[in-house]
C-alpha cells in the first residue's frame, strides 16, 4: 500500500492555505520522524535496520496496515537514546510546523516507551526523558511554536495495573507545558475502561483527557473514552458515526474529534480519501479539527491535510477557519495564545 499523501508535499497546496494560522491537537512526537531522521539516528546510534528493512532504508515509509505501521515505527523509537535526541526531533517538528504558520501545538509523547529497558540498553531516566522535551520545546519556542506536552499511555504495550505513566505523571520529573494524558496504540483487544483509574488519578492532578477512539475500534470504543475516561477530547473518533445517540451525545457536550485523513487512508480506517467520515462528522454538527497524527511516517503536513480537506472532502475557506476557531476553544493552550490566535483567525479573509 502507498503512503503517498493524495496531494503530496507542500507545492501544490494553495496560498490561502499556506499563509493561514494555524493550531494542531493530535501529532505525535515519535511519529514525526521522517525517513531522512530515521536514518540519520540509525548511523548515529550504528544500529542494524534490516531486519525491518532488508532492502534498505526506502523512499518513503509504507504499511500494510497498523500492525504493519507499528512494527516500524517501533524501530524508529529504537532510535531515541537520549534526550538531545528528544530536542532534536522536536525542533526539526517544531521547524516544519513554523514553516506552516502552526502557532501552537500539542505533542504526544510516550514515555512509558523511552522508560522500557532495550536489549543493549537501560530506558532512559525520567529526568533525561524530561530534560530533553524542556530543551525541545524550548528550540521551539524561539521558532514561534508553542508546545503543549501530552504524555500517553501505549495501551497495547503497558497493560493496566503496570502505572509506570500515571506514577510519572505524578512525580516531579513531568516536562514543562505537560497539559493532559491520553491513550495510544492499537484498539483492537485493548479496551480503555481498564485505564480509567490511571485516568482518573491523571484528572485530579489538573490534567486534561485526550484518548484515541474510533480509529481501529467502534462507537463503542468512544463511548467508553467518553464514559469511563471522561474524554475532553477524543483521537480520532471517527467511527462514531456508528451509533447516532453517541453522536448526539458527543454534540451536547461539545467534545472534539482530532480528524486525522491521511492517518485513516495509510492505516485502512477507511477504504478511499473520498470515503472518508469528514463531511459527515460535520453535518452532524460534531466539532472536527484537521491534524497529522504521524506526519514523518506518513508523508504528509498539515498544509497537505488542509488541502486534502479542501479538495477532496468538500470544505471551504470558511469551514476552515470554522473550525480552527472550534480548535482553540477546544485547546489547552494558555488564554494569551488562544487570544492571539483568535485574533490572527478573525481578521484572516475569506474568498470563498
Amino acid at each position: 500500500m502507498s503512503n503517498q499523501p493524495k496531494i503530496p508535499g507542500t507545492t501544490d497546496v494553495p496560498q490561502w492555505i499556506a499563509d493561514l494560522p494555524k493550531l494542531e491537537l493530535h501529532v505525535h512526537l515519535e511519529g514525526s520522524m521522517s525517513v531522512a531522521t530515521v536514518s540519520a539516528l540509525t548511523d548515529l546510534h550504528s544500529v542494524d535496520p534490516s531486519g525491518v528493512w532488508p532492502d534498505g532504508f526506502p523512499d518513503r515509509f509504507s504499511f500494510s496496515g497498523f500492525p504493519d505501521f507499528a512494527a516500524q515505527f517501533f524501530y524508529g523509537l529504537s532510535l531515541l537514546r537520549t534526550g538531545e535526541d528528544l530536542a532534536t526531533i522536536t525542533e526539526d517538528l517544531a521547524t516544519t510546523l513554523a514553516g506552516q504558520n502552526v502557532r501552537y501545538a500539542e505533542i504526544t509523547t510516550t514515555a512509558y516507551t523511552h522508560f522500557m529497558a532495550r536489549d543493549d540498553r537501560p530506558g532512559m531516566s525520567p529526568t533525561e526523558y524530561r530534560d530533553g522535551l524542556n530543551e525541545g520545546r524550548r528550540r521551539a519556542a524561539a521558532l514561534g511554536v508553542d508546545i503543549g506536552w501530552v504524555i500517553d499511555i501505549p495501551r497495547d504495550i503497558e497493560m493496566p495495573g503496570s502505572t509506570v505513566t500515571i506514577d510519572y505523571l505524578e512525580s516531579a520529573h513531568t516536562p514543562d507545558g505537560l497539559v493532559a494524558i491520553g491513550l495510544g496504540g492499537y484498539e483492537v483487544g485493548f479496551p480503555a475502561a481498564p485505564y480509567a483509574d490511571d485516568f482518573a488519578r491523571a484528572i485530579a492532578l489538573g490534567l486534561k483527557s485526550v484518548p484515541h477512539a474510533g480509529e481501529t475500534e467502534g462507537a463503542d470504543s468512544v463511548r467508553s473514552a467518553v464514559e469511563d475516561l471522561k474524554a475532553d477530547r477524543i483521537g480520532h473518533g471517527v467511527r462514531c458515526l456508528e451509533d447516532p445517540e453517541l453522536v448526539d451525545q458527543l454534540v451536547d457536550r461539545g467534545i472534539m474529534l482530532e480528524v486525522c485523513p491521511t492517518s485513516n487512508d495509510l492505516l485502512q480506517v477507511i477504504e478511499t480519501m473520498d470515503d472518508h467520515a469528514l463531511p459527515a462528522l460535520r453535518e452532524a454538527g460534531l466539532r472536527v479539527c484537521l491534524n497529522t497524527d504521524d506526519p514523518g511516517w506518513f508523508d504528509t503536513d498539515l498544509n497537505t491535510e488542509f488541502a486534502i480537506a479542501s479538495e477532496q472532502l468538500g470544505v471551504s475557506e470558511a469551514d476552515h477557519l470554522a473550525m480552527l476557531h472550534d480548535a482553540v476553544t477546544a485547546s489547552f493552550a494558555p488564554d494569551s495564545v488562544k487570544a492571539s490566535l483568535t485574533n490572527e483567525l478573525t481578521n484572516y479573509p475569506v474568498s470563498n
